[in-house]
């Protein structure tokens, strides 16, 4: 039997992938069951293209939602970008630097991260001057190394056009407000042609409230946030043991 007409949308930290960062065999054979039905598959990350790559080669998604809707692509393909403009960026990350010296801040553009600090040998951060950086939308701007209330103060530098969201209480992001998880699966029911209602959305914190609250249905780990489980309209078993492989199996397959 095939389903053209249902798609999944994993996150993939503390959702699909395990404590250690790794897929277990079951999972994937489960996903491989999903695509030999014909149910469109896709991720819902924060992470950027280059920390992924490892994991669309295990389970090879139809699309993949990059940097919290940042980017949105279906294969090879790139169907949205909703980035910040080089004028604001710089704009943001001077400012900031300004504000607040000790800061550590970074700029995602086009797959590198540009930082103002040192990061290891074989990083794929590059420090860099702010004033010297690409002239290309940034998909998003980090900063840490300061206090929550510090990092509250940052809603200075936004627009219309951008918002402000806090990661574990210690880095601010920087993003186009139309960025998010919700709005790429959006992108993806359309160029897939899926009605949003027979999407199935299983994730475990704040970036992906939206996208859980929305979807046909929406997943909270067993592992996730009170808040994002109380918009999910059921809960699975956490990330260390397949909880989404789990829950597919009963439900779908």
């Amino acid at each position: 039997m095939r389903n053209n007409n249902m798609m999944i949308i994993t996150d993939l930290d503390r959702s699909l992938l395990r404590n250690d960062k790794t897929i277990s065999d079951y999972t994937i054979d489960i996903f491989h069951k999903c695509r030999e039905r014909g149910i469109i598959i896709s991720f819902a990350t924060a992470r950027p293209i280059r920390s992924t790559a490892k994991y669309l080669e295990i389970i090879q998604p139809e699309g993949v939602i990059f940097h919290n809707g940042a980017v949105v692509s279906a294969g090879a393909n790139i169907l949205k970008r909703h980035g910040i403009t080089p004028h604001r960026t710089r704009e943001i990350v001077t400012g900031v630097e300004k504000d607040f010296p000790g800061a550590t801040i970074s700029a995602e553009i086009n797959d590198v991260m540009y930082t103002n600090f040192v990061t290891p040998d074989n990083s794929p951060f590059v420090k860099i001057d702010f004033n010297d950086l690409p002239d290309m939308d940034a998909d998003k701007i980090i900063v840490g190394s300061i206090s929550l209330e510090q990092i509250r103060t940052l809603e200075k530098y936004l627009t219309d056009e951008l918002y402000l969201e806090i990661n574990d209480g210690k880095y601010g992001f920087f993003m186009n407000k139309n960025a998010s998880k919700w709005m790429g699966v959006i992108e993806l029911s359309k160029y897939f042609g899926i009605d949003p209602g027979d999407t199935i959305a299983f994730g475990d914190d704040i970036n992906d409230l939206t996208m859980i609250k929305n979807c046909g249905k929406g997943i909270c780990m067993r592992n996730g946030l009170e808040e994002v489980k109380a918009v999910a309209d059921e809960i699975c078993e956490d990330n260390e043991n397949d909880g989404i492989a789990k829950w597919i199996q009963k439900n779908i397959l």
